[in-house]
């Protein structure tokens, strides 16, 4: 009975594959020009508002995150409603329970005309976009009902590149960060150097030599030698070693791409590297692996949370940690530590890799096959590609939530703010606001950015580390076709979890730095090769659009 159960299976998903190859063989044989044809743009208005002259019915399925409010009855929404007279019927899901609904739906073909906060990967999004269950968004965007994204992609090419899938068409609306919460910070004790006469480290060897000075030199005053030069702590399903991976510019890597998958990034040649089997990475181990058999590395820091970190750093333990986007969350001592500049190892370029694209959650907003109203639906979800659009996704209604200074920037009302009833600012802001969990699309920028990193203390950090960041249209974000995701599947998951292992041994000496050339051709016997092979594929389209 099971063998008869398996092979029943085995023919239902080979006939479900056959009928979505159909679906897809239509999909790509239709013209793509097709999503304007089917509906009458009159009505609909390219710029400013309202974006529909006579009120356009809409029916969109969202994934609400739980402090947010049923986006049929939320404030912020149904003031959008009122300028733009769109009027959306929203199956509101939660998301604990979205991704089920939204894969049932596709499977059954029973759309609605467009899934906001979508949470789509971009192998969905290759698959729904075969199966031409979603549209391509280009003519639409060409024809003008996407103001907001083409004047992004026009100023910044590395954005059309970073949102269009293999097959050259765009099919989702991504979040673009422009502010500083995108750059990764580290933080030096600064009391620490002052009270020790040391200068700020600029190269490895100093850094070397202050990290000495701190474990030897007594810096908290206190009598023992509990001092910990190097610390950090470990996230969820981590390695543990991110403070190993700050330092990658250090030495030169990532320059031309950024790190484009963990240990990944593209030579001056443009070739696709595995940076974990090259002689300056071992160069980089055997640095790590001195400053651990000397005791200069905090030896729970591969195995700690961020709990523990910081009740070390309010004893005043810690020199050096690699974390965040601001330091507010090192506790009462974060005043003593700022961002020091980049610790120069080579003789060539160095960068400062901690910065993520200006380009993520690729995958936030996708208009399906059964929408009749494409270019109104794209002309409302454009609207949070603006700043005005994003002070209502983040920040509310004007003069209720928020008002706007002299100087352009957004600031919440101390209701909301600071709430009288002791509700934090996502919770008082719940009915008014639909950023809560990301995943929409929006424009986050300095004025509109209300996190910590915008502080003026924190951009002034990032001050130092600026000039060494990669170039934001050099960031790639690989796009795949679907073969491609299948063969990586078989691939990644077991060479960078056998790196990711293999490192922390050669750091902690559980691995001697003599057996490089084995971990390297054990990589090898891996399949590596095809690996980067299709990451090299990625990348060459990438520079070919």
């Amino acid at each position: 009975m099971k063998k008869k159960y398996v092979l029943l299976l085995s023919t239902l998903l080979s006939v479900s594959l056959l009928l979505m190859s159909a679906c897809s063989n239509t999909g790509n044989n239709a013209d793509h020009k097709a999503p304007l044809a089917n509906e009458s743009t009159d009505n609909i208005n390219k710029t400013g508002m309202p974006i529909a002259n006579e009120p356009v019915h809409l029916k969109g399925l969202v994934a609400k995150y739980e402090l947010v409010k049923d986006w049929n009855e939320h404030k912020g929404l149904k003031d959008y409603e009122e300028k733009s007279n769109v009027i959306i019927d929203w199956d509101s899901v939660p998301q604990n329970t979205f991704e089920e609904r939204r894969n049932l739906l596709f499977a059954s073909n029973d759309l609605p005309d467009f899934v906001m906060r979508a949470m789509l990967s971009p192998q969905l999004i290759t698959s729904y976009a075969a199966a031409g269950q979603i549209i391509p968004l280009d003519d639409l965007i060409d024809a003008g009902y996407a103001p907001n994204l083409s004047a992004l992609m026009e100023a910044n090419d590395g954005i059309r590149k970073s949102i269009t899938s293999a097959d050259g068409h765009i099919y989702s609306l991504p979040n673009i960060s422009e502010a500083d919460g995108r750059i990764a910070s580290s933080w030096i004790n600064k009391e620490w150097l002052d009270k020790l006469g040391l200068e700020m480290p600029t190269t490895m060897d100093d850094f070397y030599e202050v990290l000495k000075a701190f474990k030897e030199q007594d810096p908290n005053g206190n009598g023992i030698a509990d001092e910990l030069p190097i610390s950090g702590y470990k996230e969820n399903n981590s390695s543990g070693n991110e403070f190993f991976r700050s330092f990658y510019g250090s030495w030169g890597f990532g320059g031309n791409s950024g790190i484009i998958a963990p240990y990944m990034d593209v030579d001056d040649e443009g070739k696709v590297r595995y940076i974990a089997t090259d002689d300056t990475f071992k160069d980089m181990l055997t640095f790590f692996n001195k400053l651990w058999a000397e005791g200069l590395i905090d030896k729970e820091i591969f195995s700690q949370d961020m709990n523990q970190e910081v009740a070390k750093i309010d004893e005043e333990r810690v020199g050096y940690v690699a974390k965040g986007n601001n330091n507010l969350w090192m506790g009462d001592n974060r005043s003593h530590y700022v961002q020091n500049p980049i610790f120069k190892a080579i003789d060539g370029d160095v960068y400062w890799t901690g910065v993520s694209p200006k380009v993520r959650d690729l995958g936030s907003f996708v208009i399906t096959s059964k929408n009749p109203n494409p270019a109104a639906t794209l002309r409302w979800a454009d609207y949070f590609l603006s700043e005005e659009g994003t002070a209502l996704a983040r920040l509310g209604i004007q003069d209720v939530t928020y008002t706007i200074d002299g100087d352009g920037f957004y600031k919440l009302k101390d209701e909301f703010s600071n709430n009288p009833n002791g509700l934090t600012v996502d919770e008082a802001l719940a009915e008014y606001t639909i950023f809560q969990g990301g995943n929409i699309p929006q424009r986050v920028t300095q004025n509109v950015d209300q996190s910590a990193a915008v502080l003026p203390e924190m951009i002034a950090n990032k001050d130092v580390i600026r000039p060494f960041l990669v170039p934001d249209e050099k960031l790639m974000i690989p796009n795949f076709t679907e073969e491609e995701n299948i063969q990586l599947s078989t691939y990644a998951t077991d060479i960078e979890a056998f790196t990711d292992e293999q490192i922390v041994k050669f750091i902690t000496g559980a691995r001697p730095i003599g057996e490089w050339e084995t971990f390297v051709e054990t990589l090898g016997k891996m399949k590596l090769d095809k690996y980067l092979a299709i990451y090299q594929a990625a990348y060459d389209r990438w520079n070919q659009q």
